[in-house]
């Protein structure tokens, strides 16, 4: 109770708001850090994307059937590996069919979640005719 002609909060009053207040900064607090970890989780996965691009373009430029079939990238968490995949019966239709390789590459990296993966799928003209 406040004694008449005093002004200002008394003891519990303020013991609330500022149980109010720790409450609502626990709170931005832990959303914050769950932002912060959606974050570093896209950052990654981005990263991994680069990564397959990158081995699929030069996948691309040796113009054949890819010979290594997995690796890693150095100071990454990036592992790497390529499938050949077989050719879509569809494709006997084209001429150039026979040139035609289906090419998986899929990308893995280890993350708080375990091991996460994408992968990129890419048909690729050879040099050569490619034998079934």
């Amino acid at each position: 109770m406040r004694a008449q002609g005093q002004h200002g909060f008394t003891l519990v009053e303020t013991l609330v708001a500022f149980a109010m207040l720790a409450v609502m900064m626990v709170a931005c607090l832990q959303l914050a850090g769950t932002g912060l970890r959606a974050i570093d989780t896209a950052a990654t996965t981005e990263g991994a994307v680069l990564v397959a691009q990158s081995r699929m373009e030069h996948l691309v430029a040796l113009g054949g059937i890819p010979q290594e079939r997995s690796g890693t990238i150095d100071g990454t968490p990036y592992a790497w590996a390529v499938q050949v995949l077989p050719p879509d019966p569809q494709w006997n239709r084209e001429p150039q069919a026979r040139n035609m390789v289906h090419v998986r590459l899929q990308v893995s990296w280890r993350d708080r979640r375990g091991v996460s993966r994408i992968h990129l799928d890419r048909i690729i003209f050879t040099a050569e005719p490619v034998r079934p």
